[in-house]
């Protein structure tokens, strides 16, 4: 999880410039970056030339050819640019995005493998900077569609749907109830603000202290939870009394910092908890607003 106003910074930014078309082996293994066409000139905003690009992504990329196609340093890269521009086109283009790719890709057996095993590690691995459940579901969705998944895969894959598919936005966040600080007991939705930053978090996990860190001192986002309109639910979720108690000194004071003593989230697999700190967003009726959200997402949201 990274600082404010810094993940986006972060992200790979997609090539502008083209390379050259290859005809022979021996000059294909030497390019190092695949790069997808550029905009026309006469798109100027920023979300046409991202819908241009995306719709177009794919068209120098040759998937027959396994010398680059398997090559980590030309195709990794790009699944990770492309990866990056699906949150800035719309659900319907997304997934005509991921069909189109995927029919070119399973013409080479190989080229399909390597490209959706590598999607696969970006969006769902739990230590993934780009895991995100609402693209993974969408992966998940047009790789079925594929029949080109073995048994084992397609067993893996419909099992794993239902779980990425729970508290998505625009659903109702699944109630729990958990203990306080003060010995008392609560619920999510006994906990009445405009929005609800719901913070799953492991005592000594350093991702979640960076983002403890990062929000204590965040005024904007203090004078959200001060005027009453954000509370901030801190909840630890493997039910462990001693590293809880232990820990609450770092939680801060402004936080409601809760213990799922029974470890009723976990064991009902009530949220799918992959990493920690897991972060949503919810609305005063407990809709969720965001999903396994970072912090920029959140403050972008917030509008702070």
């Amino acid at each position: 999880m990274k600082y404010l106003g810094i993940l986006f910074g972060l992200m790979v930014i997609v090539s502008c410039q083209q390379n050259k078309k290859t005809s022979t082996p021996t000059e294909t293994t030497t390019a190092k970056v695949y790069s997808p066409p550029q905009a026309p000139t006469v798109l100027t905003s920023p979300e046409d030339q991202n819908t241009y690009v995306f719709d177009h992504y794919w068209d120098n990329y040759n998937f027959q050819d396994t010398l680059l196609s398997l090559n980590p340093e030309y195709s990794e890269q790009a699944i990770v640019n492309y990866i990056n521009m699906m949150k800035f086109v719309d659900e319907k283009k997304f997934n005509d995005g991921l069909e189109d790719l995927f029919n070119q890709a399973k013409i080479e057996p190989k080229t399909f493998q390597y490209l959706t095993t590598t999607m696969d590690r970006y969006l769902g691995d739990p230590n993934s900077p780009l895991r995100n459940d609402i693209l993974y579901e969408g992966f998940i969705l047009n790789l079925l569609k594929t029949d080109k998944l073995t048994e084992a895969l397609t067993i893996k894959y419909k099992t794993l749907l239902p779980m990425v598919q729970k508290n998505k936005p625009g659903t109702k966040a699944a109630d729990f109830k958990f203990l306080k600080d003060d010995a008392t007991f609560s619920s999510l939705y006994e906990e009445k603000a405009d929005w609800i930053f719901l913070f799953f978090y492991e005592p000594g996990c350093s991702s979640c202290a960076d983002a403890i860190e990062a929000l204590k001192d965040y005024q904007p986002f203090n004078a959200l939870i001060d005027s009453g309109k954000l509370k901030v639910l801190a909840i630890y979720p493997d039910g462990n009394r001693d590293l809880w108690d232990d820990y609450k000194a770092e939680i801060p004071e402004n936080w409601i910092n809760g213990l799922d003593e029974e470890q009723y989230i976990v064991n009902k697999g009530i949220y799918q908890i992959k990493a920690t700190p897991t972060i949503y967003l919810l609305d005063q009726h407990k809709n969720v607003l965001l999903k396994d959200a970072n912090l920029d997402e959140v403050a972008k949201y917030l509008k702070i």
